[in-house]
């Protein structure tokens, strides 16, 4: 027995929380990158660059290019596709997706349709249907702390989320930001399945939108 227990199970989040009672609209959507074998004049030193208009971000990998983006028709899965403790469906190498991430990218560095792929990277980053985390406990459970709901921010967003769940245990009261953040703008309200996913989806295929 303890008397807390943090939610940061990634793909099983959605599981994890189900287990102790709480449905919760995370859904695991496929995303992918891959790097190059080593390109004539690429140095370590080239930065980390996102091209907006065509959802695509890179940077350099060594001698090689790190090249990957969002796709405008993502797959995803329902949370319970998979059994708790199962492992996550394989992800499979797309490379129709790895050839759109070159056409898009072609206008812009001519060299691209001779790229050689060295590795492809993928996986099942969650995302929910408002793109903002899950953080922090439910009032109807107290002692279990969601750090879920990641929507593919998990690397550069990791240290923002800790100090989130620190301050949603510790703090007397949170910042209106942290609380926005509570599970329950979920379990509060109801909400459907299918609707749901399809808006975590559309998070992840407008993840560099630019707006109006």
């Amino acid at each position: 027995a303890c008397d807390t227990v943090i939610n940061a199970a990634g793909a099983h989040a959605w599981h994890v929380a189900k287990m102790a009672g709480l449905e919760l609209p995370i859904f695991p959507v496929r995303h992918e990158y891959f790097v190059s074998v080593d390109v004539e004049g690429m140095k370590p030193e080239l930065p980390v660059m996102r091209v907006p208009d065509a959802s695509l971000y890179l940077r350099a990998e060594i001698n090689g290019l790190l090249l990957g983006g969002w796709e405008p028709e993502s797959l995803s899965l329902m949370s319970d596709d998979f059994e708790n403790g199962q492992t996550p469906p394989r992800v499979e190498e797309d490379w129709d997706v790895m050839g759109w991430f070159i056409e898009q990218i072609a206008p812009l560095y001519g060299k691209a349709a001779d790229l050689g792929v060295r590795s492809i990277f993928k996986g099942w980053p969650t995302f929910v249907p408002d793109g903002k985390f899950i953080i922090g406990e439910s009032h109807r459970l107290k002692g279990f702390v969601m750090a879920g709901g990641c929507n593919a921010h998990g690397v550069s967003g990791s240290a923002g989320i800790g100090r989130h769940v620190v301050e949603s245990m510790l703090e007397p009261e949170s910042s209106p930001y942290v609380r926005s953040l509570s599970p329950d703008r979920f379990l509060d309200g109801e909400w459907d399945a299918a609707e749901a996913q399809t808006l975590a989806r559309r998070i992840y295929e407008t993840y560099y939108g630019l707006g109006s």
